[in-house]
C-alpha cells in the first residue's frame, strides 16, 4: 500500500474522531451555557496595569532578540563576517505574501495585473497600515513593522489580561510569555496579519468575558475582517451571551432570550461582510476572491482528511528537506496533536475556548493545499492558555517555555533564514 493511501485512511480515522470530539462538545457547550453552574473568576484585575506592560515589554524584547540573534548567528556562519547583517535582515523581513500587503498598502486594492490578485487577502490589518503610512509619510515596510510590533505587544498583554481571569496571575503571565515566544512568533513582527487578528481577537474575547458585549461584537467584527476564519469568535462571544442571560435571570434563558442573544451576536459578520462587498464593488462579484485562490493558489476548502494524506505523504518523500522540517511534519504532527490534546484537556478548560479552537482548527486545516498551518494556528488564542494550564510547576513550566524558545530559533532558521516557511 503507498504511503498516499495510507494517508488517506489515517486521515478518515482522524476526521472520524475529530467528528465526534465536534459532537461531544457541541451539547457541553450549550449545556454549561445553559444551565451549568456559574463559578467566580479569581483573577480578574489581580495584577496592576503597569506590570502587565512592564511583563509583557521584558518578554517581547527577549523574544525578538532570540529572533535577531539567530538571524545574525545564520549570516555570521555563512558569510564568516557580520558586514551587510542589516541589509541583509530587511530583506528577509518581506518573505512570501509580505510584498503583497506592502503593495496594498503602497496602492490599495486594484483591478489589473498582478496586484489584481491581492483582494485574496483582507483589509483590517492593511488598512491600518495604510492609514499610519498616510498619515506620517513613513514608507510602507516601516508602517507595516510598526502596527505588527505594537500589535504584538497588546496581544501580550490581552493574553495576560484574559488568562488571568481564570487562573490568576501567574496562568497570565504564563499564557503571555507562551504567546509571546510562540515558535511562529517572528511572522508576528513583520508586514503579516497575525499580530492584529490576535490582538482583535483577544479583545473581543476578554470584553465578552467582562460583559462588555458591544466592545466584544465590535472587536469580532474587526477580526472577520481580517481572517475569514475570525468569524469564529462568535462562537465564545455567544456562549457569553447565554451565561449572562442566566446570570441576570437566576436561571436558563427561554427561547426568546436565546433567539436576542442570536442578534446581538450577529453583527461580528459586519466585518465579513465589508470584505465580501469590497469584492462586489471591485470585480462585480463578492466570492471573486475565491476564484483567485482557487485558479492562483490551487486553494479551495477541503477536508481535513485530505490535508493529512497530502501533507503525510509530503512529510515522508518531499525532496527539499528544510520544506519537510518547516511546513509538511509540523502540519502532520499539529493534525494529530490539537484534537489529541482537546480530548485530553476537555473537561479542565473553559468550553468557548475549546469549542472556538475546533472549529479554528478544523477551517484552518482543511484546504486543499495548506502550506501555513502552524502560522495559522499560531493564532487561535485559545491554544496559550490551554498550554499555560498543562504543566503543573514552576519545572515543568520552565521546560515548555524552553521548548518553545528553541522551536522559534530553528523556525527563524529554516523559515526567516531560508525562506522554507510560509
Amino acid at each position: 500500500m503507498s504511503i498516499d493511501a495510507v494517508g488517506l485512511w489515517l486521515g478518515r480515522l482522524v476526521m472520524a474522531g475529530y467528528a465526534a470530539l465536534v459532537v461531544c462538545e457541541l451539547l457541553r457547550y450549550f449545556k454549561t451555557a445553559l444551565t451549568g453552574p456559574v463559578e467566580p473568576r479569581p483573577g480578574d484585575g489581580r495584577t496592576p496595569l503597569k506590570r502587565v506592560l512592564a511583563e509583557t515589554l521584558i518578554a517581547f524584547v527577549a523574544s525578538r532578540l532570540l529572533v535577531a540573534l539567530t538571524f545574525a548567528a545564520c549570516f555570521a556562519i555563512e558569510n564568516h563576517s557580520l558586514e551587510g547583517l542589516w541589509g541583509a535582515f530587511g530583506y528577509r523581513l518581506k518573505p512570501w505574501d509580505a510584498n503583497h500587503y506592502l503593495g496594498i498598502i503602497e496602492n490599495w486594492y486594484v483591478t489589473e495585473g498582478d496586484p489584481r490578485l491581492h483582494i485574496v487577502f483582507l483589509p483590517f490589518y492593511p488598512a491600518l497600515c495604510r492609514g499610519l503610512h498616510l498619515a506620517t509619510g513613513m514608507s510602507a515596510l516601516a508602517a507595516a513593522e510598526v502596527v505588527s510590533n505594537l500589535a504584538l505587544v497588546g496581544c501580550g498583554m490581552a493574553m495576560y489580561r484574559l488568562a488571568e481571569l481564570d487562573g490568576g496571575a501567574t496562568m497570565g503571565r504564563r499564557a503571555m510569555l507562551l504567546a509571546l515566544f510562540t515558535p511562529m512568533t517572528y511572522f508576528y513582527s513583520i508586514a503579516y496579519t497575525e499580530s492584529t487578528f490576535l490582538l482583535a481577537t483577544l479583545l473581543a474575547v476578554l470584553f465578552a468575558r467582562r460583559r462588555r458585549f458591544v466592545w466584544a461584537v465590535a472587536f469580532g467584527a474587526m477580526a472577520a475582517n481580517a481572517r475569514i476564519v475570525g468569524m469564529a469568535v462568535a462562537i465564545p462571544i455567544f456562549w457569553e451571551l447565554l451565561r449572562a442571560e442566566r446570570e441576570r435571570r437566576d436561571g436558563p434563558p427561554d427561547w426568546k432570550r436565546v433567539a436576542l442573544c442570536v442578534a446581538k451576536v450577529l453583527p461580528v459578520g459586519l466585518g465579513l461582510a465589508l470584505y465580501l462587498f469590497g469584492n462586489w464593488r471591485l470585480f462585480g462579484d463578492p466570492l471573486q476572491f475565491l476564484t483567485f485562490q482557487r485558479e492562483h493558489w490551487s486553494q479551495s476548502f477541503g477536508s481535513m482528511a485530505n490535508t493529512f494524506r497530502y501533507c503525510l505523504a509530503n512529510a515522508v518523500g518531499y525532496d527539499d528537506n528544510l520544506y519537510r522540517l518547516g511546513v509538511w511534519i509540523p502540519q502532520v504532527a499539529l493534525l494529530l496533536a490539537v484534537p489529541a490534546v482537546l480530548f485530553w484537556r476537555r473537561r479542565r478548560e473553559n468550553v468557548a475556548d475549546t469549542a472556538y479552537l475546533l472549529v479554528f482548527h478544523y477551517v484552518s486545516f482543511a484546504p486543499t493545499w495548506l502550506l501555513s498551518g502552524a502560522r495559522y494556528l499560531s493564532a487561535a488564542y485559545a491554544v496559550y492558555p490551554m498550554l499555560a494550564r498543562i504543566p503543573r510547576g514552576k519545572r515543568g513550566f520552565a521546560a515548555l517555555l524552553a521548548g518553545e524558545c528553541a522551536l522559534l530559533a530553528f523556525m527563524t532558521v529554516v523559515g526567516l533564514w531560508h525562506g522554507k516557511v510560509y
